[in-house]
């Protein structure tokens, strides 16, 4: 179903930035980088389109969202798991404190594809799905709600369709309308 982009905001990672790029949600705001995560959330200034360069906290200070999305955590497989899930459940509780109407979507991390989930120990659709349930395990169902895309994306073996991407991570442009 298509997005209601009118008073959103995605906070997330490059692939949040290729959504920004390519998306066609143009009155959203994004607050993405590439290489964001939980552990520099707070502290990065991002140049926000029609706000300016902003921290996350003055920007959720300056307007009240209606849907907030959220992806991250795929910059984040380095760390030990249960401290990117407590730096995640502490991210979502100030995001609610600042934004007490907003409905919160964590995203699921999208996969790689097959070569690169086989070569980097890293970064593989092991440890994404690892990371994904425990993130699915923050939602309530009442305000913060679970999404997962991958589906649209995966091959038959829960891997980042290689057509869909040239760099065995981001999908293309035109794959982002999806």
């Amino acid at each position: 179903c298509p997005v209601d982009d009118r008073n959103a905001l995605f906070i997330g990672d490059s692939r949040t930035v290729g959504l920004a790029d390519h998306g066609d949600l143009d009155n959203a705001n994004f607050f993405a980088a590439v290489g964001m995560s939980v552990y520099n959330v707070w502290e990065t200034k991002i140049a926000v389109p029609k706000v300016g360069k902003v921290l996350l906290q003055e920007l959720l200070n300056a307007k009240q969202y209606d849907i907030i999305y959220i992806m991250l955590g795929i910059n984040e497989l380095g760390y030990k798991t249960e401290k990117t899930i407590a730096e995640t459940e502490e991210t979502i509780q100030k995001i609610k404190e600042q934004q007490p109407e907003a409905t919160i979507y964590l995203s699921a991390n999208l996969h790689v594809t097959k070569v690169r989930s086989e070569r980097d120990k890293l970064i593989n659709n092991k440890k994404i799905d690892k990371f994904n349930q425990k993130l699915e395990t923050l939602t309530d169902n009442k305000g913060v709600y679970y999404i997962d895309v991958n589906e649209e994306f995966d091959d038959e073996n829960g891997n980042l369709r290689s057509e869909c991407t040239g760099d065995d991570v981001h999908v293309y442009a035109k794959y982002y309308q999806d």
